[in-house]
């Protein structure tokens, strides 16, 4: 068998691996996937590394699009624009100009999903502080205490 294909099947095994990892400290497993594809072991280094990310409500209302969410698309909108590249390029003669661009398309790609992925916390962070908090209306028994001291 090619090892290039055995190594891309470890890859692929510990991408798997890390979005497990990454649901056990409450962080999107499909967002540590795809990260863990370009990243390997350094987004594994990342997952045990980083403290858990605070959980979170399940009623919680959907929040509007985030920057980070937009460095999510842009990165993997120039992943998916660089694997086209290097497909066109095992079809036709080798030239080094696209190469070089496939190269800085992934770089990017790279550069945009690690800003996601350091960006997305505190995004998430700041939109939780945003939210106003519900405070329980107190009970016939405070009432009666508050209206005795008032008077």
């Amino acid at each position: 068998m090619d090892p290039a294909a055995v190594n891309s099947w470890g890859w692929f095994a510990l991408a798997l691996v890390n979005a497990g990892l990454a649901e056990q400290k409450n962080r999107s497993r499909l967002n540590w996937f795809l990260v863990s594809i370009f990243l390997g072991p350094i987004a594994t280094l990342l997952i045990v590394v980083w403290k858990p990310a605070p959980a979170q409500p399940d009623d919680e209302a959907p929040q509007p699009i985030s920057l980070s969410t937009g460095f999510l698309a842009i990165g993997v909108t120039l992943a998916l624009a660089s694997i086209i590249v290097i497909a066109l390029l095992a079809s036709s003669p080798p030239s080094i100009l696209a190469w070089i661009i496939s190269g800085v398309m992934m770089a990017g790609a790279l550069a945009c999903l690690i800003t996601f992925v350091v960006r997305r916390p505190a995004d998430r962070a700041r939109s939780l502080a945003g939210a106003p908090q519900q405070t329980p209306a107190p009970s016939n028994t405070e009432v009666s205490a508050q209206d005795r001291a008032s008077s």
